[in-house]
């Protein structure tokens, strides 16, 4: 799903290098990916982390990673963005969510009468 999402993003932004890292446990890592960009030209490397919140991969981990990468790459400057965080876009994505599955559940139930929908986030 990651590498589907950096063509979606990379698509619909005109960014023409966009990589993909994880942090831990597959490849390529964000060293790897950091040396992808500075192989393909690239002075400076923004790492948009993927997760919701500023937890301990996005304050520790994933900083410390990108400070490995930006040592065997001198002439490049890492940069890490914010997570995706609150943001209005997020909560119409989930609306937009919702909505569907109101919609596929009201097909499903057909001429049943409809309960009044409620949303629990996790």
């Amino acid at each position: 799903m990651l590498f589907e999402f950096a063509e979606l993003y990379r698509r619909a932004t005109g960014r023409p290098l966009v990589e993909v890292a994880h942090m831990e446990l597959a490849e390529p890592t964000i060293v790897q990916a950091v040396a992808r960009c500075a192989a393909a030209g690239a002075s400076r490397v923004i790492v948009a982390p993927y997760f919701l919140s500023r937890g301990r991969h996005v304050q520790h981990d994933i900083p410390e990673l990108v400070a490995a990468a930006a040592a065997a790459h001198p002439g490049v400057e890492c940069v890490i963005a914010e997570p995706i965080g609150i943001d209005s876009l997020m909560a119409q994505l989930i609306e937009n969510r919702v909505a569907a599955a109101e919609v596929a559940a009201a097909a499903t139930a057909g001429a049943g009468a409809a309960a009044a929908p409620a949303t629990a986030a996790h």
